[in-house]
């Protein structure tokens, strides 16, 4: 593995090395898997500042997994902090009278935005586009493939997305197309800025050990893709994904120590949980600590198009 070269799958460049490796997985888009994914590297890329993981599956493969995904994996509820910063952004342009979410899930987020904005959504989990579209949301397709070309809003939300695409940078292309002139694009992620993440914890931060999970853009990679589209404008906000008590705080860390010291025993400890909790997924070998809000790991970021493009 040393002797393996990888461009970065975010900006290209050649000048990436290994951060660490990735423990193997069982646990999909709510689902416990018959066989574990492979977790591969952590690979840091020296131009764009970007992380991403290495060797992974092929775009059709996590299609199929997210299409089986449970329908409450993934929400947007009022105690998350990036979606009160979106929420602010959005709020902060009156002009803005339609929103897509991509990837939507059941509709938390844009269930929660003023009932004067247009609800669409993108969301390939057949159960999670069902829940949505009983709340009021229009999910026009299950991929943004499916998307008419004159399909154009004020906004358009990434939140919890951008980490599970194979190609940050075309699937931006694709989206930009999509977002009226003077509209933004909104995009809520780990940040691997974060110096607990990439300097100390790298491959066993608990933010990279999901398999879903694969590209960790920068703001660099950012600021990079708007020059390639002229005009466009980035600014980025780093925040964390909630708020936690002390004693969340206090086991979020000894969760994230002992994840690190050893994920093997960490695994061992999560399936002596399982045979206490019997509503829990069974079967069950790999674990990773579900620890946000912990660090100031995430950031918001907002991508404006020209008023006059």
């Amino acid at each position: 593995m040393s002797d393996e070269r990888v461009d970065c799958r975010l900006c290209g460049k050649a000048g990436t090395r290994i951060l660490g490796e990735i423990p193997d997985s069982d646990y999909f888009a709510g689902r416990v898997l018959g066989e574990p994914i492979r977790g591969g590297w952590l690979w840091g890329c020296d131009s764009c500042q970007s992380m991403f993981r290495h060797p992974i599956l092929t775009d059709e493969r996590y299609l199929h997994l997210y299409e089986c995904g449970a329908p409450t994996q993934w929400g947007g509820g009022e105690h998350r902090l990036d979606c009160r910063l979106i929420s602010s952004i959005l709020s902060a342009r009156p002009n803005i009278a339609s929103v897509l979410d991509v990837g939507c899930g059941g509709g938390d987020f844009l269930v929660s935005l003023p009932q004067r904005i247009g609800k669409f959504g993108v969301e390939p989990a057949v159960a999670a586009a069902r829940n949505a579209t009983a709340r009021g949301v229009s999910v026009i397709a299950p991929t943004i493939d499916g998307l008419p070309d004159n399909a154009k809003f004020d906004a358009v939300t990434m939140i919890d997305l951008i980490e599970h695409l194979t190609d940050p940078g075309a699937f931006l292309s694709q989206i930009y197309s999509h977002v009226l002139p003077g509209g933004i694009i909104v995009v809520s992620t780990g940040n691997p800025g974060n110096r607990i993440w990439r300097a100390l914890l790298q491959s066993r931060f608990w933010y990279c050990g999901f398999p879903e999970h694969v590209s960790f853009p920068s703001l660099g990679f950012f600021q990079r893709w708007c020059e390639s589209n002229p005009g466009a404008s980035v600014s980025q906000h780093v925040t964390r994904y909630q708020r936690l008590s002390v004693w969340g705080a206090g086991l979020a860390c000894l969760m994230q120590t002992a994840y690190f010291a050893s994920p093997s025993v960490f695994d061992l400890v999560g399936r002596l949980g399982l045979n206490l909790i019997r509503t829990a997924p069974m079967g069950r070998r790999h674990f990773v600590p579900a620890i946000p809000g912990l660090f100031r790991d995430h950031h918001v970021v907002t991508i404006t198009r020209p008023a006059d493009s």
